[in-house]
């Protein structure tokens, strides 16, 4: 590059990945397949390729299952900060990694239900007060 150009460039390094290019890069590293994912997260097949493709982006609670999935922190996908998975020379078998999944989408199910649970109550709680 000749020095007049110099002044004029930002970054040298490569350029940040977009959102969707981290999902693609981490199905395909983790081996899934864009159908499997899709039913996974309980989503039509378009709208997961959609996420790929970077015309839409997931909402939160898709992100972080599929976060969870892919064995990343929603930061990560996010912003490409944060927890980058398990490094392959530690990478556990696929029956360990599909129990770390079941898991991980019961914690997320469980915190949905408590978020119901606390609506609840402090409706309950206004209408004693109310009383």
């Amino acid at each position: 590059m000749s020095k007049k150009y110099e002044k004029n460039v930002i970054s040298t390094t490569k350029p940040e990945m977009t959102l969707g290019g981290r999902i693609t890069q981490l199905r395909i590293d983790g081996g899934y397949d864009s159908f499997d994912l899709s039913k996974q997260l309980g989503v039509k097949l378009e709208t997961y390729e959609s996420w790929e493709l970077d015309r839409s982006e997931p909402r939160i609670n898709k992100l972080v299952a599929l976060a969870a999935i892919l064995g990343v922190s929603p930061t990560y996908l996010l912003a490409e900060e944060g927890h980058k998975g398990i490094s392959k020379a530690k990478k556990t078998s696929s029956h360990n990694k599909n129990k770390v999944i079941v898991l991980q989408q019961k914690v997320l199910f469980l915190e949905a239900q408590l978020k119901e649970n606390l609506k609840q109550l402090k409706k309950i709680s206004r209408d004693i007060n109310n009383l």
